[in-house]
């Protein structure tokens, strides 16, 4: 090999490492999961459940039992699914509430809350296949699993102050404290 073609071998082999090297910069420079801070919940688990998970459940246990389910029907269905589904990660997090981050590390409540995302899943492979009857058997489900945990975590409905109008009888607007 002469100078030149040892020098053009030599510069590509630096900048072959150096392509490496910056390239593995790169990814040593993002953080992983475990490194990211994550912004804290600015809610209550009690105001997400009133304000997001009940509203959805309602809605799609409703569409289970409509006289007919319309294109639109099934499109704003599958919205209040989709906010029901990330609302299942939202509630297992905590919240800014008493109980919140003692309910979000017990292993019961993580086990509710993957159940309500399970649910959830049901309700969407129903939705998208327009499939009524399966759409009211997912709706049950969900009732079911909202049952039982409130069973277990939150037996006196409703709770801090904050209510669900006007789906409820509760008489009273949305406050929190």
């Amino acid at each position: 090999m002469t100078g030149r073609e040892r020098s053009v071998v030599g510069t590509a082999i630096v900048m072959a490492m150096l392509s490496m090297g910056l390239y593995g910069v790169s990814f040593a420079a993002e953080p992983t999961r475990t490194e990211r801070e994550f912004i804290e919940m600015q809610t209550s688990i009690n105001a997400t459940m009133v304000a997001v998970v009940d509203w959805a459940a309602h809605e799609i246990w409703e569409a289970g039992y409509a006289e007919t389910m319309t294109g639109r029907n099934w499109l704003t269905t599958k919205q209040f699914a989709i906010q029901l589904l990330a609302s299942g990660t939202l509630v297992s997090l905590g919240g800014n509430g008493k109980a919140d981050m003692g309910w979000a590390n017990n292993a019961e409540w993580q086990t509710w809350s993957a159940k309500m995302i399970q649910e959830t899943e049901r309700a969407l492979v129903a939705i998208d296949a327009k499939d009524q009857a399966a759409l009211k058997e997912s709706g049950e489900r969900l009732v079911d699993t909202c049952e039982g945990c409130h069973d277990a975590f939150k037996p006196d409905i409703p709770t801090e102050g904050i209510l669900h109008v006007p789906h409820h009888e509760y008489g009273e607007p949305l406050i929190t404290e």
